[in-house]
């Protein structure tokens, strides 16, 4: 599939979107031609994706510094979007974080309350506001970035596990309440993929920890943000028109392991 310019008119929104695979997913739809907003926390990385994607100040290209957790200042980022732009067609909730490497035992309540608050409760959020707006226009496609760890569970990543689950089950759900009214709702599932920030936990790891882990990768080889960019960007066009309700893994085979 081509994507150059097949979202030409159509506005997205996309949540963690300074860096890593949030960064390449911005990349790859403002190249194929939509005006996208991104949400992140972080104003410094705003500024430099922004630099990076869009330095001549295109007007197709918009950063809005937010705490999706928040549901008062979501509400307002999407009210200011359709200021400006007109209502969202897309919505991708990439923003996530995984602060508690533990069990149950070994996980403070505080790392597992931030975990779903970003992680489920900003998706659902922006869910929320993203719909309003493309129940108004009478169509809509949202992708939510989930994990393999929402499909199988990792060891020791009680409250990532939680609320990866929580997501894809949050995308089945409104898939099915919103099919017939022309919004479709998938998840796709990375396996572990490098990224800078990733790179700084892989790169700490034992050589044969490392190597196992590479390994478990039926492909023997870690994704690339762009490939889980190119997947959000067929589910999230017309070409993939009757789909919805999907968790779809793009995890080189990680998942085949058993």
């Amino acid at each position: 599939m081509n994507n150059q310019g097949s979202f030409a008119g159509k506005v997205v929104a996309v949540t963690g979107g300074g860096s890593g695979i949030g960064f390449q997913i911005v990349k790859h739809l403002y190249d194929a031609g939509a005006t996208v907003h991104i949400l992140d926390v972080n104003k410094e990385r705003l500024e430099a994706a922004k630099a990076k994607i869009a330095s001549g100040g295109n007007s197709r290209l918009f950063c809005h510094q937010c705490d999706i957790s928040q549901y008062e200042a979501v509400i307002e980022v999407f009210r200011n979007i359709k200021k400006i732009s007109g209502n969202v067609y897309g919505l991708v909730n990439n923003a996530g974080i995984n602060p508690s490497r533990n069990d149950i035992s070994n996980t403070e309540f505080k790392d597992w309350a931030k975990t779903l608050d970003v992680n489920l409760t900003g998706a659902f959020n922006c869910a929320k506001a993203a719909i309003g707006q493309m129940l108004d226009s009478g169509k809509g496609s949202i992708v939510n970035i989930a994990s393999v760890g929402g499909l199988n569970p990792f060891r020791v990543r009680t409250s990532y596990n939680a609320s990866k689950f929580g997501l894809v089950g949050l995308s089945h759900s409104l898939a099915i309440d919103y099919a017939d009214k022309n919004i479709r709702v998938n998840a796709i599932c990375p396996g572990y993929v490098r990224t800078e920030l990733t790179a700084l936990f892989f790169d700490k790891m034992e050589k044969a920890k490392y190597e196992k882990l590479v390994n478990d990768h039926a492909m023997k080889r870690l994704g690339k943000p762009e490939e889980i960019a190119k997947a959000v960007l067929f589910l999230l066009s017309e070409d993939a028109s009757f789909i919805t309700g999907v968790a779809l893994p793009v995890d080189g085979g990680y998942l085949l392991k058993g």
